[in-house]
């Protein structure tokens, strides 16, 4: 019969030691549960619904653009970046034109998709083919709903008209912004892109407040 170890008799390291041999499994998945526990948590209390969801397709900067121009126009409307952030998903990138789709752009094409489908997105900005079919679906609202007379009048000869393929009369779903300093300044858009604000968002107070800021420039 093995004998019975003392632990009282053991020395201190030898008691470290002891417990680590015999129960270290239970004390890794200890340490992991409080881990992951602290971990939810510290997301939950941490956690602000963002302002907006943007997503920008084709940006100059790629995989390095950031939601940090949106600083501005938080400041310029008294919200606390802290309290209200901006998600702004920009890393996507697409071909121009339709027929130069390739099979790593396809993977992309799903994950635009998906996030669109979810129902979450609030803004888009974009180039190309891909946002013109997605306007032409009846994606967008009707800008001319949203917009100041003052903003839209000046932008009309700029507008992109859906009939949600042929459902309804054209409607001005989206805009054409030319050298836009905010876009340009942050690492956007250098040259033209294209702007649309989702048809299910419900709130509408952000974008709406946005794409006068946005348009103002």
């Amino acid at each position: 019969m093995e004998k019975k170890t003392d632990f009282k008799a053991l020395s201190n390291k030898a008691k470290i030691q002891y417990i680590w041999d015999y129960y270290r499994l239970h004390i890794l998945v200890t340490i992991v549960a409080v881990a992951i526990i602290g971990s939810l948590i510290h997301h939950f209390v941490t956690y602000r619904e963002p302002l907006l969801n943007v997503i920008m397709i084709n940006t100059v900067s790629g995989d390095m653009t950031n939601a940090d121009g949106f600083d501005e126009f938080l400041d310029a409307y008294g919200y606390d970046k802290k309290d209200y952030p901006v998600s702004l998903f920009g890393s996507l990138r697409f071909p121009e034109a339709d027929a130069a789709t390739s099979a790593l752009s396809y993977q992309d094409y799903e994950v635009l998709a998906t996030m669109i489908a979810a129902g979450d997105e609030d803004l888009f900005f974009g180039t190309g083919d891909v946002f013109l079919n997605y306007a032409e679906q009846g994606a967008f609202m009707d800008l001319s709903k949203v917009l100041s007379p003052e903003i839209f009048e000046k932008y009309k000869d700029n507008m992109i008209y859906s009939t949600d393929d042929g459902e309804c009369d054209p409607y001005p779903c989206a805009v054409e912004i030319t050298d836009n300093e905010w876009l340009k300044k942050n690492g956007y858009y250098d040259g033209s892109c294209y702007f649309g604000i989702f048809h299910r968002v419900e709130d509408l107070t952000a974008p709406t407040q946005f794409a006068e800021f946005l348009l103002a420039q």
